[in-house]
């Protein structure tokens, strides 16, 4: 404002045309303003060095971050032969990466992951079922006095249409059915507290996943109030507790997504792999198998069925444990065998939910096969 006001002072007294003397003095004013401003213009190119130095060595620095801080697939080895030289070493799960990658076809389905990001997002998905420090045990059902294995089945199943009712994330029914499994694998509980289980783990699920949750009534009015709110809370905290609050862990579903966009599998193909694995929740011998084989075998039965080529080089996919062409079709088979059985039975929450036009009637499909 200063220098606006010197400049109008300077264009009205040249309008007036004044006097030599005033001329000396506005020239000489000038003068000052002008060597004035180159002073701050170098003061101002030297502080921009300053700060582009700075971002400089800041770029430096988070490039050396990232560096050393991000997985190398490339330098990943296999554990099993290296523990006792380096226990950060890792496995070479890159493998299935490299199918034609040249080949880049149309999508047709939106899918939870970006193709930019796949390769890590397995990877790191990999090394969590490693080294996740809680482990489902299957064969918990022999420490279990007063449920079995047909109990589970029944509450899975509701569970599943309580998820459909409510109309929650994929990630929330497969969350809570591992919160299940890893309490059971670890404490003994009664008959009568089996369904208050499985609606706190359900609860537990919603808040880690959900924008909107039920209220508390909503939880405990779908049990038929056969529990109360304080009973549903203290087995809420009770679960917890048990778990040490470590409740994230890599699911079939998520790994299934990756395989999924990765072979380009269209809305029916990525429908008709989900309702393997959803079927694959209700039985409990299919503990057996780690959840990223799961996931393999589920793409290995879409790809068959569909004569997707490329299916073969699902046998080479490094998961956590044995990822072979023997386990791989094995697991293949138990799950036809239990989609079969699922079909006939009383069980049928997930026959409906892909039985529906919203996705794409695959359950009618594989009876009509």
């Amino acid at each position: 404002m200063e220098k606006n006001s010197n400049i109008e002072k300077m264009e009205i007294e040249k309008i007036n045309i004044p006097k030599e003397s005033h001329i000396n003095s506005i020239n000489q004013h000038l003068e000052e303003e002008i060597e004035s401003h180159h002073q701050e213009k170098s003061e101002f190119q030297k502080q921009n060095r300053q700060i582009e130095t700075s971002k400089s060595e800041l770029n430096c620095s988070i490039s050396t971050n990232n560096s050393n801080s991000n997985i190398s697939t490339d330098k990943i080895k296999d554990l099993d032969d290296s523990n006792n030289k380096n226990d950060n070493k890792k496995e070479d799960l890159s493998t299935i990466f490299k199918i034609d990658k040249i080949v880049k076809q149309k999508k047709t389905f939106n899918y939870l992951y970006s193709e930019e990001y796949l390769e890590e997002i397995y990877t790191n998905f990999i090394l969590d079922e490693k080294y996740s420090k809680l482990k489902i045990r299957n064969n918990y059902m022999i420490q279990q006095n007063d449920i079995n294995e047909e109990m589970r089945a029944i509450l899975v199943d509701w569970i599943i249409e309580v998820h459909n009712r409510f109309h929650f994330k994929r990630k929330t029914l497969f969350q809570t059915i591992l919160i299940i499994d890893l309490y059971l694998s670890l404490r003994v509980i009664q008959k009568s507290r089996f369904q208050l289980l499985g609606i706190a783990c359900l609860l537990i699920s919603v808040k880690e996943n959900e924008i909107f949750n039920p209220r508390l009534e909503e939880f405990v009015n779908i049990t038929d109030n056969a529990y109360t709110k304080t009973e549903l809370l203290n087995m809420e905290i009770h679960v917890l507790q048990t778990l040490n609050f470590d409740i994230l862990f890599p699911t079939s579903e998520e790994f299934y997504d990756i395989l999924s966009k990765f072979f380009n599998f269209n809305r029916v193909q990525h429908h008709l792999g989900e309702y393997f694995i959803d079927s694959s929740l209700v039985e409990y011998n299919m503990l057996k198998y780690n959840a990223s084989i799961i996931a393999i075998a589920c793409a290995y039965i879409v790809m068959k069925f569909y004569n997707i080529k490329g299916y073969k080089d699902l046998y080479s996919c490094k998961t956590n444990g044995n990822s072979s062409k023997k386990i791989i079709k094995e697991c293949a088979r138990d799950l036809c065998y239990l989609v079969k059985k699922l079909s006939k039975s009383s069980l049928r929450s997930t026959k409906d939910k892909y039985s529906s036009e919203e996705y794409d009637e695959v359950a009618i499909l594989c009876e009509e096969e």
